[in-house]
């Protein structure tokens, strides 16, 4: 391959790596990263997913402090390849990650836990018997605040073994659902990193990571144009008569994203939610997970996401606290007949759940989207991830 290949990079970087592979693209070396985080790695050594080899650290995270626990190998096949065309915007596979930090966010998803890139601290030649040359100049160990009672509490520790099938999954989705995913498991993984420090962002992060996945879903079934003649007729009516088809589906590209947005987000948490978690508290720190009363709550969450958003409403101040613990877990919801902060004060049933519970439900809702992907069934996925 001696001369610039054109390629669709409208992808994510660690997914185009194994396509590279796939092409015929010959290995031009090697690269390794540090992931941090502040939940150790167990089980195995070492979960192959060609060209990746992810390698427990042995790090030890204790004291809130952050720890290098995976290291990332890739067997570079990227070729030489023309710039970016620029003729016209284009963001369809724009994430703003770097390759090993896909991974990270990945991953958080797949474990539950907060998990972030340093970046790299080893380069190898094409040579197979190069020993590589530590490279740690780009190399950052990434910012946390722990905090003593934990707003969204994780594991303390992550089976590796379990990671080598789902990232297969992954590398064998097509373009567009891969683009979803990461997208999605940014969000995730974001709202696990801030959730001490900025519980309000945390709720809206995870809120977007389904709203991520619903969006693709919708477009699945339909075209732009299609979803926007179903959901509101009479604009698109208006739109055909002002400018014919061409109009209309500029206009409804546009509109996409915010067509029956509440709904979308419903339907998809309907579709994809988990079960309960294994271990509950007392039945009056329960949320009650029957979906005609669930879906009461999500919306609520819902709907203070949007307050939050357009009309500058904080959310409720015991969503933002960290839960307390009723017999053999976490309340699930903040618990007493009402509560007061400030100038304000919420009944019981205007504080539907904690941040925890609600990431639990989200980390459900992507996992079971994934498995529900024709590529990644083929995998057969299995994991500890909410059924």
């Amino acid at each position: 391959m001696s001369n610039p290949e054109m390629f669709n990079v409208s992808a994510p970087w660690s997914w185009n790596a194994r396509h590279f592979v796939d092409r015929g693209c010959p290995r031009v070396g090697g690269v390794e990263f540090l992931l941090y985080s502040d939940s150790r790695a167990t089980g195995g050594l070492e979960a192959a997913c060609p060209p990746y080899v992810l390698t427990n650290c042995l790090g030890q995270p204790e004291n809130g402090r952050l720890a290098p626990v995976i290291a990332v190998y890739l067997d570079d096949h990227c070729p030489e390849f023309d710039l970016q065309p620029m003729d016209k915007t284009d963001t369809k596979g724009w994430l703003n990650l770097s390759l090993d930090d896909e991974i990270a966010c990945l991953i958080s998803v797949i474990a539950g836990v907060r998990l972030r890139a340093g970046g790299r601290v080893r380069r190898f030649t094409a040579d197979l018997a190069d020993r590589g040359s530590p490279e740690f100049y780009a190399h950052r160990v990434p910012d946390w605040t722990a905090a003593t009672r934990p707003i969204h509490p994780t594991p303390q520790h992550f089976p590796l073994e379990e990671l080598a099938d789902w990232m297969n999954g992954y590398l064998a989705l097509d373009r567009e659902d891969a683009v979803t995913l990461v997208r999605a498991a940014r969000q995730f993984r974001d709202a696990l990193w801030v959730a001490d420090t900025d519980p309000e962002l945390a709720w809206l992060l995870m809120v977007s990571a389904v709203e991520v996945i619903a969006g693709r879903e919708a477009l699945k079934d339909a075209a732009p144009a299609e979803l926007l003649q179903q959901e509101m007729p009479p604009l698109a009516a208006q739109l055909l008569e002002a400018g014919g088809d061409t109009h209309l589906e500029a206009v409804a590209k546009q509109l996409v994203g915010i067509v029956k947005a509440t709904a979308r987000f419903r339907s998809c948490m309907d579709r994809y939610r988990p079960g309960p978690p294994e271990i509950r508290p007392e039945e009056y720190a329960q949320v009650d997970w029957e979906w005609a009363r669930l879906k009461k709550s999500i919306d609520q969450v819902y709907r203070y996401r949007s307050e939050r958003l357009h009309a500058g409403v904080p959310f409720p101040q015991p969503m933002c606290y960290p839960p307390m613990t009723s017999g053999a877990a976490l309340d699930e919801r903040p618990t007493g007949l009402a509560a007061a902060a400030g100038n304000s004060s919420w009944m019981a049933k205007d504080l539907p759940m904690h941040l925890h519970t609600f990431g639990h439900i989200v980390r459900g809702c992507l996992l079971n989207w994934w498995r529900s992907l024709p590529a990644a069934a083929a995998e057969a996925l299995e994991s500890d991830a909410p059924a």
